[in-house]
């Protein structure tokens, strides 16, 4: 299974709704695309609908027009991904088994795993801080294993 991640979009460079080529092509065969929050408007979730079915998540900065959960738990196949947009909202919404959580707010790409738990903000394609290029990230989810990556712009 490969699931693409995303957050942060913003519009995509506000007011355009065209997913940029690069992050088309890392979600190219995806199974299903994340995304964390902060889409802002309902265009960019229609243009990722166009790779792979979304599950979203409501950012600070999304409407309620959005009607987007806080939160949502995905079954990958070895257990759940948990996402929410900002970090302590997706750990509180943690379930006995969930493997992965998602988070966005940061615009801060990053991966690491805590007490077994995979963690993954995939950063942002539109708006990246810390000095890091626009990123976002895909796991693949094989035999049982969890490989994720960050993909910079």
């Amino acid at each position: 299974m490969k699931i693409g991640i995303i957050s942060d979009t913003h519009s995509i460079r506000a007011g355009g709704y065209e997913i940029p080529d690069w992050v088309r092509e890392a979600f190219l065969k995806s199974d299903l695309i994340i995304h964390a929050g902060d889409v802002e408007t309902p265009e960019v979730l229609e243009a990722l609908k166009e790779i792979a079915p979304v599950y979203a998540v409501r950012g600070n900065c999304d409407s309620y027009d959005l009607k987007t959960p806080s939160y949502i738990s995905v079954n990958i196949g070895i257990g759940l991904l948990t996402a929410a947009h900002k970090p302590a909202t997706a750990r509180n919404a943690l379930e006995a088994n969930t493997k992965v959580l998602v988070y966005g707010h940061t615009h801060i790409s990053t991966i690491s795993e805590e007490d077994g738990l995979l963690v993954i903000n995939p950063g942002s394609p539109a708006f990246p801080r810390g000095g890091l290029p626009a990123s976002v990230a895909v796991l693949i989810v094989e035999k049982g294993k969890l490989f994720p990556r960050i993909i910079h712009r």
